[in-house]
């Protein structure tokens, strides 16, 4: 009998707090061992006289700012506070928004490049109270929300539908195993960038990423109404 625990899981960045480290990243944001070929960089530092203690400022290639998002540390996770902003690859404020505790609380506004409001939404502990979103020319438009994740055809239940039909389990299996798959869903839903996070035999995690690479095309996820790159974690348990 086999069983397939999910859930969507989060990279734990890890650093000295006393450094300030230039990390290098791809276009999906994944950290690189040089400069070479990096679409950002990012840089962390302590801020002892703030009311968080990490501010991470994230830049373009060539230097021009891209965020600045400030937070705690607990247990080695980060639980953003204060306010979060974010620019355009031009210089332009591209959207503002609250945190506190790890959760958005207070305003999300953003902008389009020529400085008309784009949309304005007001959040209580990460659930959204009330939002407008405006067209380019500042006509209001249907509301959508802000940030849609992907989802795989026919959803979570679909999904596990599709691990239990397509996962072959070792034929020598006879202890529990855990493999925690992490990859990018692109923008046009494909399972790209596959990379084993846990370890396991190595039957296992060859099997992992079989199955995710021969996944179905995901209905890609959107941010601002644009789709985007995302990165998921899927934890799978073998028993």
């Amino acid at each position: 009998m086999k069983n397939f625990y999910l859930s969507l899981i989060f990279t734990v960045i890890s650093f000295s707090a006393f450094a300030q480290d230039t990390i290098y990243m791809d276009n999906n944001y994944q950290e690189l061992d040089t400069k070479e070929g990096a679409k950002y960089f990012k840089i962390v530092i302590p801020t002892p006289d703030k009311d968080y203690e990490f501010l991470r400022t994230t830049y373009f290639a060539d230097g021009t700012k891209k965020a600045e998002q400030s937070y705690d540390l607990k247990d080695e996770k980060k639980v953003y506070e204060g306010l979060h902003k974010h620019y355009y690859e031009s210089g332009e404020l591209f959207h503002s928004i609250e945190f506190k505790k790890g959760k958005m609380h207070g305003e999300l506004v953003a902008y389009w490049k020529n400085g008309i409001k784009r949309r304005h939404d007001y959040f209580k502990r990460n659930k959204l109270k009330k939002g407008k979103v405006w067209n380019e020319a500042g006509e209001e438009i249907e509301y959508f929300h802000f940030q849609i994740p992907p989802e795989f055809p026919g959803g979570q239940k679909a999904l596990k539908k599709y691990l239990i039909e397509n996962i072959k389990i070792p034929s020598y299996h006879n202890s529990m195993q855990r493999v925690v798959v992490r990859f990018t869903i692109d923008t046009d839903g494909n399972t790209t960038n596959i990379k084993i996070k846990e370890k396991a035999p190595a039957e296992y995690m060859v099997e992992a990423y079989r199955v995710v690479d021969e996944m179905p095309n995901w209905k890609p996820g959107k941010r601002f109404g644009k789709e985007v790159n995302v990165s998921y974690g899927l934890p799978l348990v073998f028993q």
